[in-house]
Formats: C-alpha cells, structure tokens, sequence
C-alpha cells in the first residue's frame, strides 16, 4: 500500500476535509482558518503551494508540517 501525503498541487480544501488535523498547521503558518467564510471558497480553488505562497510561507516547511502531523493518524 502506497504511502499518502499531501503535495504542493492538493487542494486547501481537500487536504482539511480527509485531514482535520492539519487545520492546526496551517493555522500555526499564519493562513486564516480555511474552514470559515470566503475564505473556504477560496481554499476549495487554491492549492497548498498557492496557500504557501499568499501567506509567504516556506513550502517544503509547510508540506513537511502537515505530513508529520497526518503521520501521527496511524
């Protein structure tokens, strides 16, 4: 069985609906709660890397974060 992980092309949405976890990360990186409002419109086009980008976040810190955290799911 292969490994999952969230990568740079998932979408926001996608990556804090199967992980509800990561809401956490994302929220410790600076990017708004992306569960709430306009904000969750934008989190269902947007993706990991473009979330990274906006909120002017390291992205392989970020991508190395939230697979740490859904690592500790098993």
């Amino acid at each position: 069985m292969q490994e999952q992980r969230i990568t740079a092309k998932m979408k926001v949405a996608e990556v804090v609906k199967t992980y509800p976890e990561t809401v956490e990360v994302f929220l410790k990186k600076g990017c708004p709660d992306m569960r709430k409002g306009v904000v969750k419109l934008m989190a269902r086009i947007m993706s990991v890397k473009g979330a990274a980008r906006m909120h002017r976040i390291p992205l392989d810190g970020l991508l190395r974060d939230l697979n740490a955290t859904i690592k500790l799911r098993r």
